[in-house]
């Protein structure tokens, strides 16, 4: 079990501290730890079955040197993708990829992929190598207008709604109608399996419903869906066809059993503040947000009547120091808890102000870390992550584009 750091006061941070002054730019920085994303791979493997796949979520981890780096210690090459120019820098970098779209996409944003796709000279198959998610008939029908146009082969996997209701298949008689378009369009179509997303296990109160009985429901749901395509579609049935659930919150639920064969997973390998859960404890927090400080001064000095300041020095410990920092309005949780926002002073996302107490011993140029709250939006606002292993910047690595 792995407790996250409550003090930048640590030989971890000082050490951190070092690289940046020595190494960073004098802006804002992403880090990922390497040697505990190291660690974090390890946990999420151990147990996993051979026969399962696991598939990186790249929204989560939207870097190709993060992605390349992780895919490369998992000898696979399986991303899920949200996004259409991700998708498209996903095609270019990985052309062995297996790729599977997290959610369904507008039909003009597929016909646009397919326009793009036709541009690119590389071994990249989409009939083979792409799956795009298909949750209503309407869908369905406008993938295969757009199959028809481009005369390619599309490969669906259906989305299914195993309790979280934001959406896909709830009922056979759709699934019907949606598996029988697909078997009535073979040289249009292609069916590739199922994904059901689960992130609502766990989150209700266990006087509700406990973790484990609604992850046993999901899963019974998950297993009808099974049962009838196998039942009454046994021609579109195959043992190689994808069935995708979990996603970070679950991955270890799934891990001791589940009617999936393809995992998904990203956050829990870099640990943002928001993935502290119970069910992630033996992971470690693998991401940080470095800020350098721009000016430093003890107590405060706000604006107005200058009794105000020393009021509030003298009731809160908390504001007997004052600093101004490059950046901030991040979606990001400071590591020490001697230090907290100025809510008096007002928020920037230029120069945020922060106070602490007479213990932090910060000067100018030194860094304030953070940890991410998330990481699909927090990571593209800081240019190149810089990859870091036992105090030593090993590599600068360029995000996604958006």
């Amino acid at each position: 079990m792995h407790q996250p750091e409550r003090s930048q006061d640590t030989p971890y941070f000082h050490q951190l501290n070092r690289l940046l002054t020595q190494h960073g730019e004098g802006t804002p920085h992403l880090i990922v730890d390497l040697d505990r994303l190291d660690a974090n791979l390890a946990t999420l493997c151990h147990s996993v079955s051979r026969d399962t796949a696991l598939r990186l979520v790249a929204k989560s981890l939207p870097c190709i040197g993060l992605l390349s780096y992780l895919s490369e210690r998992l000898g696979s090459q399986s991303f899920m993708t949200f996004h259409l120019p991700f998708l498209m820098q996903l095609i270019e970098h990985f052309p062995d990829s297996n790729l599977l779209l997290g959610k369904p996409l507008p039909a003009r944003a597929v016909q646009r992929a397919y326009e793009r796709m036709h541009q690119h000279t590389n071994a990249f198959s989409p009939e083979e190598q792409l799956h795009w998610l298909v949750d209503t008939p309407a869908r369905l029908n406008q993938y295969l207008t757009i199959a028809q146009k481009f005369g390619t082969r599309i490969a669906v996997t259906i989305e299914i709604d195993i309790g979280l209701h934001r959406g896909g298949v709830t009922d056979q008689t759709t699934l019907d109608v949606m598996l029988t378009t697909i078997r009535n369009h073979p040289k249009f179509l292609r069916f590739t399996g199922f994904m059901g997303y689960d992130a609502h296990v766990g989150k209700l109160p266990r006087v509700v419903e406990s973790t484990q009985a609604s992850y046993q429901r999901s899963q019974h749901q998950y297993q009808t869906y099974i049962n009838y395509t196998r039942s009454y579609f046994p021609e579109l049935w195959a043992d190689n066809l994808i069935l995708n659930g979990a996603g970070s919150p679950t991955i270890e639920l799934h891990k001791n059993s589940s009617v999936c064969n393809d995992l998904s997973v990203g956050s829990a390998l870099v640990k943002p503040s928001h993935f502290d859960l119970p069910l992630l404890t033996d992971y470690q927090p693998a991401s940080f947000i470095a800020s350098p400080i721009i000016k430093q001064w003890s107590g405060m000095n706000l604006p107005g009547p200058e009794w105000i300041s020393r009021l509030l020095q003298r009731l809160h410990p908390k504001h007997q120091q004052t600093f101004f920092i490059y950046g901030g309005l991040w979606r990001a949780d400071l590591i020490d808890a001697r230090l907290r926002h100025n809510s008096l002073y007002g928020e920037s996302a230029n120069q945020a102000i922060l106070n602490g107490t007479s213990q932090l011993t910060l000067a100018p140029d030194d860094h304030i870390f953070w940890r991410p709250q998330e990481s699909e939006a927090v990571f593209l606002q800081f240019g190149d992550v810089l990859a870091v292993r036992n105090g030593v910047l090993e590599a600068r690595w360029p995000v996604l584009k958006h």
